[in-house]
């Protein structure tokens, strides 16, 4: 699992869930698919320096998809 804190830390380990979840058969590629394309938006957010914004979209994210918090 991917370490670091903050939002780039939040951002990277729920990548890392959703990546295990469809190599294991969790979930189908078209929700990797819309998952991954919200983390990278999350991503973005994180980047420019707006780290409450970015955690907001990932647990928003997790609770449209039905991932713990």
């Amino acid at each position: 699992m991917p370490g670091g804190t903050g939002c780039s830390g939040e951002v990277e380990r729920f990548q890392a869930v959703i990546d295990n979840d469809v190599a294991t058969g969790h979930t189908t590629k078209g929700v990797h698919d819309r998952v991954s394309s919200e983390i990278a938006r999350a991503r973005t957010t994180c980047a420019a320096g707006n780290e409450a914004g970015a955690i907001g979209q990932i647990r928003a994210t997790k609770a449209r998809f039905g991932y713990p918090g």
